[in-house]
């Protein structure tokens, strides 16, 4: 079981009848209170940072951060922008760094969006479809990362390099936006730790990976996807760092084009959507939250560490309670549905019970035919009311019986 210690900074404000971290650290400081005006100020950028260290056997030593911005590009109806950045180290050799975006320009004309990684990586995968052992061994993790070794999955290290950035501009006076976008991903140096081809070894054993690999003529130690994003997009949200009321829909078709000798041409569809139903006006935080993705292949193939994979949406959350990666597929739509609650008068703690489904498909499994379940909950501390911004704490058990820890800033969707 991994220990993990949290070290907390970050600029916040106090409100008339609410409060968040900053106020209670003033005040066990006994340092005077912020009374900055719980306005967002244009050009001003608000932010929160989280140092932590930490343990765990599969990753070792862990030490690292996240921080998160918000920033407001111009007077009302300009929408806030936000940006997610963390990066971690690892005595095992890991270097994991995230940058995520999603700005809104003055009068929402524009709207940009990226997700920029770098990873030194190691992770254990399980093959397409859902497909759990007759006798599955009960697994923990920590923010998807294993705890415990699996006794069926395939070890694999890899280095990974990722830049997607859409830019989408507004149709007239509606909600809707058009956009435009590159989405690149390189997987390289992939080692299958448990592959061995020679035959008659005592050691043979083909990895999923490698079967696809070459069913699929990728090579299985290199390869990457080259694409062009076309999007159309509506954002109604009130806030997308955490939302009370609105909705946010989304559709895009991503054309991948061969370049060189380790990718290929293919097509893939996708679509995400979210709705926040506020429960009461007098208590904001009362919400149920509706989010739901699917990823389709219309066309061609995907390098199997490109492939829909639960856990690998934009900011890593999806499937609480499972393993990032546990679930890969040709195709996949995910479901999950969230109670958000207030649980101090003051607004510094509030709470969350959510649910997920999982569907992926595979050569001879069709998409809807089994399903992964996972639920759970958690706490959340706010630090900074003028942007909503939360540290989120949540336990979740998965239908493979395996269970997890949770930390992210900002909620999960």
């Amino acid at each position: 079981m991994g220990i993990c210690l949290i070290l907390l900074s970050g600029h916040s404000l106090a409100q008339s009848g609410s409060r968040d971290l900053k106020d209670i650290l003033n005040q066990i400081l006994k340092r005077p209170a912020d009374t900055t005006s719980d306005q967002l100020v244009v050009g001003k950028t608000l932010y929160t940072s989280v140092p932590f260290v930490g343990y765990a056997p599969a990753n070792g030593f862990v030490v690292g951060g996240a921080a998160s911005l918000t920033h407001l590009f111009g007077h009302p109806p300009t929408s806030i922008s936000t940006g997610m950045f963390d990066i971690q180290a690892t005595t095992k050799r890991q270097i994991i760094t995230n940058a995520r975006t999603k700005i809104y320009l003055r009068g929402n004309k524009w709207f940009f969006q990226g997700d920029w990684r770098l990873l030194i990586f190691t992770q254990t995968t399980y093959g397409l479809g859902i497909q759990n052992p007759d006798d599955p061994k009960l697994e923990f993790h920590i923010n998807k990362m294993e705890e415990t070794e699996s006794s069926w999955g395939d070890p694999m290290k890899y280095n990974q390099f990722r830049f997607y950035e859409d830019a989408s501009r507004k149709i007239g006076n509606s909600s809707f936006y058009v956009g435009l976008g590159v989405a690149i991903d390189q997987h390289f140096t992939i080692n299958d730790v448990r592959l061995d081809t020679i035959p008659g070894s005592p050691d043979f054993y083909i990895t999923n990976h490698y079967s696809y690999s070459v069913k699929n003529n990728f090579n299985p130690l290199k390869y990457g996807n080259n694409g062009i994003k076309l999007t159309l997009l509506t954002d109604t949200r009130d806030n997308i760092s955490n939302s009370y009321k609105g909705y946010f829909a989304s559709a895009s078709v991503i054309y991948n084009v061969k370049i060189g000798n380790n990718s290929q041409q293919s097509s893939r569809f996708l679509y995400e959507a979210m709705y926040y139903l506020g429960l009461s006006k007098k208590r904001p935080r009362h919400v149920l939250a509706f989010w739901s993705w699917g990823s389709f292949l219309m066309q061609g193939n995907t390098p199997y560490l490109d492939l829909p994979s639960i856990g690998w949406d934009t900011y890593n959350r999806s499937g609480r309670g499972f393993i990032q990666g546990r679930y890969r597929g040709l195709n996949m739509m995910y479901n999950e549905t969230e109670y958000r609650f207030p649980i101090s008068k003051n607004g510094l703690l509030g709470g969350a019970l959510f649910v997920n489904a999982t569907n992926v498909s595979s050569y001879d499994q069709k998409l809807f035919e089994k399903v992964a379940l996972g639920f759970g909950g958690g706490i959340r501390i706010q630090f900074d009311n003028r942007s909503r911004t939360n540290l989120g704490i949540d336990f979740g058990m998965g239908s493979d019986r395996s269970s997890g820890i949770y930390f992210n800033l900002q909620e999960t969707f």
